[in-house]
């Protein structure tokens, strides 16, 4: 009897919590912690070939912008597309540097805006005669730009899923040529 009593005595000590006081996800992982100024990102970047016919380039790209409403932003990325014909093989990589600035807005959990950058953009292009060993390579820096919608969303805590896209340009030889950038891949809001 003495032993229930103490055990009983010990039970009533306990705080007691109900299951319905406390949140369904431990820590609160999914509650957006930031809305810090600066955000870094980065993914896989699919784009129209700077100087190729039509095709689709490749590669990855990042960027980190700052600020609030208008906010100043510095981005790179790197894709390669491969054509081939009857005679040539043909490799182009673009490196696409840019800076610009964007405007953007907080909708809940997601951040929306429209940017605006300008930068060299460095083409490699290398040409591999089929059949032989015969190949050439040049460089060439163009002067382009670029303007994407976005869409980042807090997935949970400072990360996020990032969507853009949009139009670009770049005056190669003389002639505008068009072309679209897109980006698809994570960010982190400290």
């Amino acid at each position: 009897m003495r032993r229930l009593a103490i055990a009983v005595l010990l039970v009533a000590l306990i705080p007691a919590e109900s299951r319905g006081d406390g949140s369904l996800v431990a820590g609160d992982v999914l509650r957006v912690q930031s809305s810090g100024p600066l955000t870094v990102d980065g993914g896989l970047v699919l784009a129209l070939p700077t100087a190729l016919g039509p095709g689709l380039s490749t590669g990855f790209g990042i960027g980190i912008t700052r600020g609030h409403l208008l906010a100043w932003e510095a981005r790179a990325s790197w894709s390669t597309a491969t054509e081939s014909s009857v005679p040539w093989t043909v490799t182009q990589s673009d490196l696409r540097l840019r800076v610009g600035g964007v405007i953007q807005h907080t909708l809940g959990r997601a951040r929306v805006g429209l940017r605006v950058g300008v930068g060299p953009t460095i083409v490699h292009e290398t040409r591999l005669r089929n059949g032989s060993t015969l190949e050439t390579s040049a460089f060439s820096t163009l002067p382009a730009g670029e303007v994407d919608a976005f869409v980042a969303v807090h997935v949970f805590g400072p990360w996020l899923f990032n969507m853009a896209g949009g139009p670009s340009a770049a005056v190669n030889s003389g002639s505008l040529r068009g072309g679209w950038v897109s980006l698809i891949g994570v960010g982190w809001q400290p």
